[in-house]
């Protein structure tokens, strides 16, 4: 096995993985209406309902549309980062809806998220969606490559990631018995 061509394989199998990742992505944006319509669930506040590492599928909703029961995808403006949680109670305050949210994770979440300071009174354009869909296991590589980018940095997660291919190729190889060739010295 050459290195050089291993590195390369490597890079392109990665680069297809990515354009066929944003490609469907796109696509269920699309046809779902949701700007992201896939994300990772990455901590406990909806267990037993969702747990870390499920992919959630959102779909765009009318604000007027959803009930108390629905779990949804909001905006957090404090943290700037999209939070799924359950709708709990909604109020009708001077002609407009607000939603109340909670985790369904009574340890970690035991009152709503407006009542803690977690998110202010959500009004429709603060939803981004409605969770339509779980899919057990397959956000758990998103979960653990964002530990390891806090962790350590993209750049240095970037090359980990790269040695870690390229080592199971070589094991690969190894396993099959080939000899693994290196390229001279110049």
């Amino acid at each position: 096995m050459n290195i050089r061509k291993e590195v390369r394989d490597t890079f392109k199998y990665i680069l297809i993985g990515l354009i066929l990742a944003a490609g469907l992505n796109y696509g269920l944006g699309y046809v779902l209406g949701a700007r992201e319509p896939v994300m990772a669930v990455v901590s406990g506040s909806m267990e037993p309902t969702l747990n870390i590492g499920e992919l959630v599928v959102i779909r765009k909703i009318n604000p007027d549309l959803i009930k108390v029961g629905d779990i949804v995808v909001y905006h957090d403006p404090y943290n700037n980062l999209r939070v799924v949680h359950r709708v709990v109670e909604i109020e009708h305050i001077g002609g407009k809806r607000y939603f109340i949210t909670k985790g369904d994770n009574n340890l970690t979440n035991p009152l709503p998220d407006q009542d803690v300071g977690i998110a202010p009174l959500l009004v429709g354009k603060d939803i981004r969606g409605k969770v339509i869909l779980k899919i057990p296991k397959l956000g758990l590589v998103k979960v653990y490559f964002s530990d390891i980018v806090a962790k350590y940095g993209i750049v240095n997660s970037a090359i980990f990631l790269l040695l870690v291919f390229i080592a199971f190729g070589i094991l690969e190889d190894f396993l099959k018995g080939k000899k693994v060739k290196t390229p001279p010295n110049k």
